[in-house]
Parts: C-alpha cells; structure tokens; sequence
C-alpha cells in the first residue's frame, strides 16, 4: 500500500491536492469495473477511447485519485498527469506493489493451444506435493483451486502485478499464468522475471490482431529471447519450439524425437492414457485418467517445468495419476439418458478442432463420432472453411451452429464453415438445438464431440450477452423426461 503522496513523488508531479496527502492508495485499475473504494483509477488511452472519459464512473466507484495522461479539468478528486504514463505504466506497478514477481516462482506458459491445461496440470502437481500455488489465465485468478472468473487470458499490467501482490499476501510461494500473444504484443507482461517460461506449440490463430502468422510466431518468441527467466522450456515437436531451441538454451520435451524429456508407448483406452516416460535414463510409467494424446505433451511441458526448476522424477509421477481434466479441455461430461460419450473442448482453431478430433478417435474403439461446434463472428475469417475441412474429414456426423456470432448473421458463418466441406453437415442456429439433436441422434456407443465454446458461460449474439453453457446445455438435454 502507498499514500498519495508516495503516488505523486513516484510520478514525479505536483497537484493541489484536495484530500489529505497521506491518504493511503489501495490497489490501480485501469477497469472501472474493477475499482473499489479507496483505489487508484488509471486513464489512458484504449482501443475504445480514453479512460479519463469515464472519470465519473471512477469518482462514483470511490477512487481516490485519477493517475492519467491528460489533465481532467472536471475531476473533484486528485489527478495526477503525467505525459509518458503508458510508457512507465509497468515500472509504476511493480513500485506500488513491492515487484511482487522478485517473492515468487513464477512460471509463464505461451503456446497457440494447451496454455489452460499445461497451467492447471503445473498447479495440480505443485498442490499435491503440499505447494501453494496461484494461478493466473482462462479459466480465472486466484490460490489454485479457487480462482476468481478472468477478462483476459493475461490480465493488464496492473491487474497481474495486483494478483501477484495478492500472492505474496496470502503466503503462496508458486505463481503459474498463461502468457497470450495479446498480452506479450501489449506489453501486458513488462517488467517481470520469470523462474521458467514454456511452450506448448504454435499454430495459425489471432490473426484479426497480428499482421500474418510470421508476426505471430515472432511475438511468441519474445517471451524466450527478451525476458528474463532462470528456465526455458520447449516443445521441439513443434516448429517454433526447434527454431528457439537452437537459438536459447532450455530445456527440452518431445513425444516424437530425442529431448531431456519424452513420452512413448503411448496406450489410449476409453479411460484415458497410459504411456512411459524417459528422463535421465531411467524409465517412469504413467497412467492419466485423460483424453488424447495431446494431453501428454501438456503433461511434459508441466512434468518439464517443474524438472527444470530441480523437482526430482521420483516425487512428480506419483502425481500423474491425479491429474484432473481441465474444465471445457477435453472434459467429460457424465450422462444418464444414454451409453454415449460426451466431451466438450475449448478448440476454435482449424489445428485445435483436428487434434481433439484424432485423439477422440484414438480412444473410440467402435461407433460413431460426432462433433457440433461454429466460429466466431468479427473475428479470423480465414479459418471457418479451415474448420470445416477439418471437421468433414476427421468426424462421422458434423453438426454445425452458432459459436458466439457477435455482430455477424450466424447462417452467413455456417455457410462459410461449409465451404470447407466436402460432405453435408446438419445446420442448426440455436447452440442449444444443436447439441440436443447431436445428443438425440447419436447411437449407443457413439461419441459426441461439443467444440469451440469449453469454460465460456455466455454467448453474443448482435450485441447482447447472453447465458449459455454447453456443459448446462448437455445435462438440461439430460434431464429431460
């Protein structure tokens, strides 16, 4: 905690203050959302507008004082204007909350797909081995496992050294986040230092953000070649992962060539996944009660993190068979109405979609496979018929629906899904319709695959936000007499 007048000396400017100048300053935010009484609001420019447009809603939600780049004449508490804040805004948050990185372990996980799983697979092991540990992505903030629902896979800059600082308060030793490309290329992540940072593997996605896929892959790297970090961790079965590996020392991982780590005898039931490791030499056998393959090489980078961070072999694979299936990551969904398996998946990549399809049928020893799914709209185009070769080919029954349309008419995205097909796919608008058809159709024995949406609890739809959740959406088709 800092008073305003530490805030103001920091910033290096003077105001007539209208409070008392030892008044203590709880926490920044950028979200007005996010404030509470006695906390810093920080306007700056967004992608829509500026924040010191929304000082009244600042001053109603009890901040104490407006830190910005622009003066705000109106403003009846404190405003503190300093013209470069963007460009210090990092340093500023690691001098308000103590550099709370410097107090903990802090491993950062990048990756196209698998950043979510590997993350929470880290913060199992650690937590069975007595470790306490935060997490920081997806599917929320907070001391694993109970975390707070999250904005951003990577939260700004203020917000993560805030949770961190959190962290440190609550006697956690171990900090675990997943680091998007989002929150590289917006300097989400600037003034930290890592204990490890990993990858999983990289592929065609965000590319209403980045220029190209070059441009994408060459933000990804930067996680590996321009932070510090005592480990570095690579998946040299990917592309990317080799390029880094001749370029940074780190360690390696592999299911298919040599690496510090590997997986092989992979065995896949309809119970999940059973393999060997080889580390050191010596061979380590493994069961994970998980779906597909890729889960292994999720496991390795975690297994992989934690061995580089000096965690011997012999304490990590007694936890393997705890490991858990992360919510809307491969996640199975328990029915009573019929003998089908149903899984719902986060994959909304072409390359996503194509792995969770092949691990599906890598464990499916008869019947048919399904899979019901849609894309974005105002998002990638290019990849919807990317998507749907990938799902004509790879799945029995493909049935397809909105995802979250946003502005776009969702019939507009399923017709350019399809053009990517080569067989016909049932169209249904309603997500909710879609996955009852697929569940009512499908065959004892069969599999029925929901893709795209895993964690996500609402839906857009021209603007408006409504409820919605595939695993909600099973079991009320469940629950039906």
């Amino acid at each position: 905690m800092k008073t305003l007048t530490q805030l103001a000396a920091w910033l290096q400017v003077s105001a007539g203050l209208q409070i008392a100048p030892d008044t203590p300053v709880l926490a920044l935010s950028q979200q007005t959302s996010q404030l509470q009484p006695g906390w810093a609001f920080v306007a700056l420019a967004g992608q829509q507008g500026h924040g010191a447009d929304y000082w009244r809603e600042a001053q109603a939600q009890g901040a104490v004082c407006i830190v910005s780049d622009r003066a705000i004449a109106e403003a009846s508490i404190p405003v503190l204007v300093r013209a470069d804040l963007a460009h210090c805004l990092a340093r500023l948050a690691g001098w308000f909350y103590d550099t709370p990185h410097q107090k903990l372990k802090l491993i950062g996980v990048t990756g196209t797909n698998g950043k979510t799983s590997t993350t929470h697979y880290i913060a199992q092991m650690l937590h069975a081995l007595g470790e306490k540990v935060g997490l920081l992505g997806t599917l929320g903030n907070g001391a694993y496992p109970q975390l707070v629902p999250s904005v951003n896979t990577t939260a700004d800059v203020l917000t993560l050294q805030y949770w961190l600082s959190c962290f440190v308060a609550q006697g956690l030793t171990w900090a675990v986040m997943e680091v998007s490309s989002h929150g590289i290329a917006l300097q989400r992540i600037e003034g930290l230092a890592f204990s490890c940072v990993a990858l999983t593997q990289v592929t065609r996605d965000h590319l209403d953000f980045h220029a190209d896929e070059a441009e994408y892959r060459a933000v990804k790297a930067r996680l590996f070649e321009q932070y510090p970090t005592q480990q570095r961790v690579l998946n040299v079965d990917d592309s990317l992962g080799r390029a880094l590996a001749e370029r940074v020392s780190a360690f390696s991982y592999s299911r298919r060539s040599e690496a510090d780590l590997t997986a092989q005898a992979l065995v896949l039931d309809r119970e999940g996944i059973a393999f060997t490791l080889h580390y050191r030499q010596q061979a380590w056998p493994c069961r994970a009660a998980l779906m597909g393959a890729f889960n292994v090489e999720n496991l390795l980078c975690a297994l992989s993190c934690l061995l580089a961070l000096g965690w011997p072999m012999a304490r990590l694979q007694p936890t393997i068979a705890h490991i858990q299936a992360v919510n809307g990551r491969m996640q199975p969904i328990a029915i009573r109405r019929k003998a089908l398996g149903v899984l719902v998946d986060y994959a909304h990549t072409a390359d996503a979609l194509e792995q969770v399809l092949l691990a599906v049928r890598a464990h499916l020893q008869q019947g048919r496979l399904w899979v019901v799914f849609g894309c974005g709209g105002d998002r990638d185009r290019g990849k919807r018929p990317l998507m749907g070769e990938v799902a004509a080919r790879c799945a029995d029954e493909v049935v397809l629906t909105s995802d979250n349309p946003r502005s776009e008419d969702p019939i507009l995205i399923m017709q350019e899904i399809a053009q990517g097909m080569d067989k016909p796919a049932h169209c249904i608008v309603s997500r909710q319709a879609a996955i009852e058809f697929a569940l009512d159709q499908a065959h004892i024995g069969d599999v029925v695959v929901i893709a795209g949406k895993g964690h996500e609890t609402t839906q857009i739809i021209q603007g408006v936000t409504y409820p919605f959740s595939d695993q909600e959406g099973i079991k009320q088709w469940d629950n039906k007499v």
